[in-house]
């Protein structure tokens, strides 16, 4: 029985949602997205009806066909703090195939978006001018606790999912496919196990398994990672850049370096410190997609040299992502669902790889002042289920590696799994896996997906210069 005491469908779903037009934007200058907006109030505490309530921030973007299938996909995003509907007004082209016959339906998680933000000031770019130490992180972090407008106990990954279904209810669907990236993938398990006669079909994207707690893992899948940039590019242009970025990583450890570039978004004269953390928070992104590591060795091979410029650019379009993640929900989900289950961290394993063992640390130190919330006692346990789930998986993925989807999918008995080759982080631009997500929904029936481009799929070549790869 869930820890929360939780009302009746019938009860709690009675609610409908009022939709006007609206334009979805992810961030400055991206193309605006034409959807349906509108709000759902729900509890904030979902054990009480006469307590404060919530808004939650509800799109959907029409089907283009005229006579739209019954069961929609309902997108999840990661972070945890990303925004729903930020996260489509990005990626909307990859979800185009799907868009044709269904409804996309986006609802921001409590916390995140236009959902009572858990938004805070943290490290962003305003702070870049500073050097930057573990004790920086964590006092930004408490700075964050009492800055926030709501309790963050019941900012979970256990309520979202029942504020899933008081809006599929509200909407009038009777199912929904659903579609997670990252920790999207937490989300959408979980509401699968709540609701299984619910869901249709399952897209599971960079494949968080229930029983894993992200946190000493990250170092150590990161540094494999990084490890494959560096073997291929010592066969490559780069031989090398494993030399070079140790001396990068050391000497920016030892001496910060301050520099004055002109902003890559604005322009303007901008006055920073670029230590080690900067390298190491740039680089840990950089690893995220084969597109974004390709341009690593470059950026590596210049910092070498002395020239910082490439690298600070890069630290501010970091800093920029930060400001765009709702801090207060990252933690509050953390502290919660993660921290707790970390077991024996082996440090001398952390202290060997690029990362150190500094996120641990942080992590470790946040939580203890930052309250737990509440969570369902079966979230960690994996899912048992035989609706048709899809799960994709980048081999050089750098925080959710194809193991952890392997280990996901152990007691699924109707599973795709897909490995791309060369891939990071998410495989939602790679052609071959939006058109696999869309036949998937259109008729998700695992014995009868076609996986030949599956072994078609390429690594992204190496820039060899700042003008790009080599033709």
């Amino acid at each position: 029985m869930p820890i929360l005491a939780l009302f009746t469908a019938a009860s709690m779903h009675a609610a409908q949602i009022e939709l006007s037009p609206c334009d979805l934007t992810a961030s400055e200058g991206r193309q605006e997205v034409n959807a349906r907006c509108g709000t759902l109030a729900v509890p904030l505490d979902r054990r009480r009806t006469d307590g404060a309530q919530i808004e939650l921030f509800v799109a959907v973007v029409d089907a283009l066909a005229e006579q739209a299938e019954p069961d929609p996909l309902f997108v999840i995003a990661g972070g945890p703090g990303d925004s729903a509907t930020g996260f489509y007004a990005a990626a909307e082209g990859a979800f185009s195939r799907i868009h044709r016959r269904r409804d996309i339906v986006l609802v921001d998680q409590r916390g995140s978006g236009a959902s009572a933000p858990l938004d805070c000031d943290a490290l962003d770019e305003d702070r870049l001018g500073e050097h930057v130490d573990l004790e920086v992180v964590v006092d930004a972090a408490v700075d964050c606790l009492g800055q926030l407008d709501h309790d963050p106990r019941f900012f979970t990954t256990s309520i979202a999912v029942r504020d899933l279904d008081h809006v599929r209810a509200a909407l009038g669907y009777e199912r929904v496919n659903l579609y997670g990236i990252s920790y999207g993938t937490r989300v959408a398990q979980h509401y699968l196990r709540r609701y299984p006669e619910r869901t249709r079909s399952v897209i599971l994207d960079g494949v968080l398994s229930p029983d894993i707690a992200l946190g000493p893992d990250i170092a150590l899948v990161s540094q494999e990672a990084l490890d494959a940039l560096f073997d291929r590019c010592r066969e490559d242009a780069y031989p090398e850049l494993r030399a070079q970025f140790d001396a990068v990583l050391d000497r920016l450890g030892n001496a910060p370096v301050a520099i004055t570039i002109d902003h890559p978004r604005t322009g303007e004269p901008t006055e920073t410190i670029v230590d080690q953390y900067t390298f190491v928070a740039v680089v840990r992104l950089l690893v995220y997609s084969p597109r974004t590591a390709s341009v690593l060795p470059a950026l590596v091979e210049s910092a070498y040299a002395g020239d910082y410029r490439p690298l600070t650019s890069h630290a501010l379009f970091v800093a920029q992502s930060v400001e765009n993640l709702a801090l207060g929900l990252n933690y509050a989900v953390a502290c919660t669902e993660d921290a707790p289950y970390m077991g024996d961290v082996d440090f001398d394993a952390l202290a060997a790889t690029y990362m150190g063992t500094t996120f641990v640390e942080a992590l470790d130190r946040v939580c203890e002042r930052w309250p737990a919330g509440f969570m369902d006692e079966d979230l960690r346990e994996l899912v048992e289920t035989d609706v048709p789930v899809l799960l994709l998986s980048g081999e050089l993925d750098p925080i959710t590696p194809p193991r952890y989807a392997t280990a996901a999918a152990n007691r699924m008995a109707n599973t795709v799994e897909v490995v791309g080759r060369g891939q990071g982080h998410g495989m939602l631009t790679v052609a071959c896996a939006q058109r696999l997500m869309a036949k998937f929904v259109d008729s998700p029936v695992v014995g009868e997906l076609d996986l030949g481009c599956v072994d078609r799929i390429r690594p992204f070549p190496l820039f060899t210069s700042p003008m790009g790869p080599a033709p």
